[in-house]
């Protein structure tokens, strides 16, 4: 009983769960220390990718709009010939069906 009972025992308990529970917060702080570090350094890389991508997605999307202002052209353009063959098909059909009453009156008479 005296062991229990000697006063340096009792100060060798708690220098030692002193040192301990110093340790354990170390331990804890050095960990949440290192994670805060991991997090941010993806973080960054992450911010990275994503504007690395996003100048890519940009990129691919203004060269479509170029693709697609140029296929507008096109077909703008085949419209507008189109139409000046109409014009000329309209025309020729105007004279086939004045030539064709005057055939037709001829013939009558």
């Amino acid at each position: 009983m005296d062991a229990i009972v000697n006063p340096g025992n009792w100060l060798y308990i708690a220098a030692l769960t002193t040192v301990m529970l110093a340790q354990a917060a170390l331990i804890v702080t050095l960990t949440n220390r290192s994670m805060t570090a991991a997090i941010s350094g993806l973080r960054g890389e992450l911010r990275g990718e994503i504007g690395e991508l996003r100048g890519d997605v940009g990129a691919q999307i203004a060269r479509l709009d170029g693709k697609v202002e140029a296929f507008r052209g096109e077909v703008e353009g085949r419209f507008a010939a189109l139409d000046q063959r109409l014009i000329v098909m309209d025309k020729r059909i105007d004279n086939l069906d004045r030539d064709v009453a005057a055939l037709v009156k001829k013939a009558m008479d």
